[in-house]
């Protein structure tokens, strides 16, 4: 026993000493505890502060804003740049167990308002691909699942990791700046020297961009997104379409980050799929490994295609994953059980929800949806009258309560679920 003890003390002098010898910087050997993530900063709005007064009313005039919206704007990141007062709320949500977080950052009312005039006036007319289905209006998943629907035996779904954060500010100034020159030729008249131009183009960026990076949160970025992956686009779609023939062909979409490639026959070939692969990983993005989120669905692995968790039939219907079911669920679930009557943004998010689900079930809705979803909108109708609304929470074992973490599987909890009664007064 002595002996034991007597080793035990040798080994941890040994490695105390050991430790002290270690090269400063140099991380030790073993499990490392997992540290906080680092962020990433950067000379944000380096610009926009800058430019001359007789390029800031051509912008307003380009963008159709008040000189009160750009000077609440600004007044905002003098602030940021002296004191810090955010104009980004930053927050990141949790992907699920052992999957890492997904991060965000809300801009402010005031750059907000300027955003959504830079994606109606200048990045809604820039051309992006047609396989395109998001940052766009008229489209959504649903027209994605479409394209696929009634036609595709397998499919190829392919997920980038951390779309937004990769695009950096350079790359959105390259990508922007042809559209641009050619926007300035309406300033017709107007003398504007190349470095006008250039820096009302960088004015332009420094409102889309944060943090040197594409951020994930404002109205820009899902189209700001599409414009650069346009040369990626092009060559995933030249990519399937060299390789249709009469009997077999391919049909290719694209929604934010995800990819899905579709074909009629029965396999899609292996070296089809690297090469998909090698092209997004040549145009600076990289695709997912895990097995949940680049998927190859085909009669050969047993598995329905899925494509943003819509199940895509080959009789042309499209419904949805159970996990998607549980998601639906537990977002009406949320805002149900809000205190007091819904807010603006809230009844927006109840009612974007509930016509998303009716799009995809227009006739008759799943029993696990039928029921929140009716409550959902007699609450819509009732607040619209102008009557009072109670709201009464009660178990109901037999019914599962969906959580937002549910896996694709369709893992769900089954605590309780929303019964409402209400009183409807003049």
């Amino acid at each position: 026993m002595k002996i034991a003890k007597l080793c035990r003390w040798l080994w941890l002098v040994n490695g105390l000493q050991l430790n002290k010898k270690r090269r400063p910087g140099v991380a030790k050997k073993g499990k490392n505890k997992r540290g906080k993530r680092q962020k990433i900063v950067g000379d944000d709005f380096r610009v926009v502060l800058d430019v001359p007064e007789r390029l800031v009313l051509l912008l307003l005039q380009f963008l159709h804003l008040t000189r009160a919206n750009w000077s609440f704007l600004m007044d905002r990141i003098r602030q940021y740049k002296t004191d810090g007062t955010p104009v980004y709320t930053e927050w990141s949500k949790s992907k699920g167990r052992n999957k890492g977080r997904r991060y965000f950052a809300a801009p402010c009312d005031e750059l907000k308002l300027v955003q959504k005039a830079i994606l109606n006036r200048f990045l809604l007319s820039v051309p992006v691909h047609f396989i395109r289905h998001g940052g766009q209006r008229g489209s959504s998943i649903l027209t994605n699942a479409e394209t696929h629907a009634g036609f595709a035996k397998s499919m190829f779904v392919v997920d980038i990791i951390n779309a937004f954060p990769t695009v950096f500010r350079s790359r959105i100034k390259a990508n922007l700046r042809r559209a641009w020159l050619d926007h300035c030729r309406m300033f017709e008249g107007v003398e504007l020297s190349e470095a006008d131009k250039e820096m009302m183009l960088e004015a332009i960026v420094d409102l889309v961009a944060w943090r040197d990076r594409l951020p994930q949160g404002p109205p820009t970025s899902p189209r700001v997104l599409d414009i650069v992956c346009l040369r990626m686009d092009e060559q995933l779609y030249e990519l399937f379409y060299s390789h249709s023939t009469p009997f077999q062909s391919y049909r290719s979409t694209a929604y934010v980050d995800d990819l899905t490639f579709s074909c009629n026959a029965d396999s899609i070939p292996e070296e089809l799929r690297s090469e998909a692969l090698e092209i997004v990983r040549q145009n600076g993005f990289l695709p997912h490994t895990r097995e949940d989120k680049t998927v190859y669905y085909s009669p050969e692995t047993g598995r329905v295609p899925v494509a943003l968790g819509l199940v895509i039939g080959r009789d042309g219907r499209i419904t949805m994953a159970p996990y998607k079911v549980n998601q639906l669920r537990s977002r009406i679930y949320t805002l149900l059980t809000k205190k007091g009557e819904l807010d603006d943004v809230s009844r927006g998010q109840l009612q974007g929800t509930i016509g998303f689900i009716r799009q995809v079930y227009p006739r008759k809705l799943p029993a696990k949806l039928r029921q929140i979803v009716e409550q959902a909108e007699w609450r819509l109708s009732a607040e619209k009258s102008g009557a009072t609304v109670t709201i009464v929470v009660e178990a109901l074992p037999e019914l599962e309560t969906p959580t937002s973490e549910s896996s694709s599987e369709g893992v769900t909890s089954s605590p309780t679920q929303v019964k409402e009664a209400m009183e409807l007064s003049a």
